[in-house]
């Protein structure tokens, strides 16, 4: 199991690092609006928005891009470790199962989010609005319907 893990973490490292941006000054042609059920559904970023974009910067070694797509991106990273190792670390069991921690992570999320929506929404990526999203579209039709 341990094997198939390390062979789809390398696969998605290429093809992070291989990702051909040659043709975009700045902005990914990746379907980011595909990608996230929150965005897809209603149109509005969620507290994660940007995290792809910045694992790909920062596989590309852009660091300061990766910062800029999301703050945050290294703590899922961390996170994964820290619950990886918990049986087999001690520190890294104590963490896992410091629930001030947890509530910590979580209220700097939700804290990034908050500064970073009323900072860049609707017009700055990663935060612009998906107006092809389902919501906005039954938003329209009852808008027609009157």
């Amino acid at each position: 199991m341990f094997k198939i893990i390390k062979i789809i973490l390398i696969s998605l490292l290429v093809l992070f690092v291989n990702y051909d941006n040659k043709n975009h000054s700045s902005n990914y042609n990746i379907p980011i609006d595909d990608l996230c059920i929150i965005r897809k559904n209603t149109g509005f970023p969620c507290p994660s928005c940007g995290m792809t974009r910045a694992y790909i910067e920062m596989f590309k070694l852009n660091f300061k891009r990766a910062f800029y797509y999301h703050p945050l991106f290294i703590l899922p990273a961390v996170i994964f470790l820290t619950a990886s190792l918990r049986k087999k670390s001690k520190t890294a069991d104590k963490i896992y199962n410091n629930h001030y921690i947890t509530i910590t992570i979580l209220i700097i999320f939700i804290a990034v989010y908050i500064v970073r929506f009323i900072t860049l929404f609707p017009d700055e990526e990663p935060f612009t609005y998906n107006y092809n999203s389902n919501l906005y579209i039954f938003i329209q039709i009852i808008q027609n319907i009157k």
